[in-house]
């Protein structure tokens, strides 16, 4: 009951403008070096309200976390990208154990640099980060960065002014094969819009994989906005042999069956959660 008063406050009384930048400063102020979640420590951005401040308050991805912690077990091989501040890096260290894996991606050198510090928080000896932006092609492309959300930096640009940070960009496959990685079991994507280039470089990976779970944020709007489209997104995700389920608010999962309907549910700023998988989990 109180994380969930906490969530309405936070969510819902607090985060409309003008009231947002005094409580963006309060949550600032409020927040300490590091939380413990379970058994994993999160190292938390002192310049981030959103993702610092939701985890703070106990309010951040619950549904998420549940269903990640319910899928993520151990001598498997995750792959985190758009890690952050290494929230589910940490959770994933612990869950896989000493005979698993954890991949960690994270182009920005702020955030990356409080991951580096939740993987030394954690002794996490089977983590291995790269600050790198996961896509479809090696280059260079600015990341434009959210002065407001952390959580919201994105490689394509946006409607307001954004500080732009040069990143290297390459695709996972390419990097997996490079570091000897030859098989994952489980992957989580949250890249703002930016998943089908995602998706494009690691195509390979998912193809060869017998048994694969996904879990990627899908947002309508940003994928239009990162020169993508959503429904040849849904196809491109089945056409490498995965069964697509939404992941609802309250942890529920359900088969998706009309991606019309879906996307139609998630326009402006409305996303949600799919999850991929090729083993019948549910």
């Amino acid at each position: 009951m109180i994380a969930r008063i906490a969530e309405f406050i936070y969510c819902y009384l607090l985060r409309p403008w003008p009231l947002r930048p005094i409580t963006n400063w309060t949550i600032r102020q409020l927040l300490p070096k590091q939380i413990l979640v379970g058994k994993a420590v999160v190292a938390l951005n002192p310049k981030d309200p959103v993702v610092s401040g939701a985890l703070r308050f106990g309010v951040y991805e619950n549904a998420e976390s549940r269903w990640f912690q319910s899928v993520c077990q151990p001598g498997m091989t995750f792959l985190d990208v758009g890690a952050n501040i290494g929230y589910y890096t940490a959770l994933g260290s612990h869950s896989v154990g000493p005979e698993g894996k954890v991949i960690s991606i994270e182009p920005d050198p702020e955030s990356f640099s409080y991951l580096k510090q939740t993987i030394s928080a954690n002794n996490s000896i089977n983590v291995q980060a790269f600050q790198v932006a996961a896509s479809d092609r090696t280059t260079q492309l600015p990341l434009y960065i959210s002065n407001e959300n952390r959580g919201d930096n994105r490689l394509y640009a946006s409607s307001e002014a954004r500080t732009e940070v040069l990143v290297k960009t390459q695709p996972i496959d390419e990097l997996l094969s490079e570091n000897d990685i030859n098989q994952v079991d489980l992957i989580k994507i949250d890249v703002q819009g930016y998943e089908p280039k995602v998706i494009a470089g690691l195509s390979k990976t998912i193809s060869k994989s017998q048994q694969i779970i996904l879990i990627t944020e899908f947002w309508p709007k940003g994928i239009r906005e990162a020169g993508g489209d959503a429904k040849v997104f849904l196809n491109n995700l089945r056409n490498l042999g995965l069964t697509l389920y939404e992941l609802k608010n309250d942890g529920e999962v359900s088969e998706i069956s009309d991606d019309h309907d879906l996307i139609s549910r998630h326009q402006g700023r409305k996303y949600t959660n799919i999850v991929g998988e090729k083993r019948n989990l549910y």
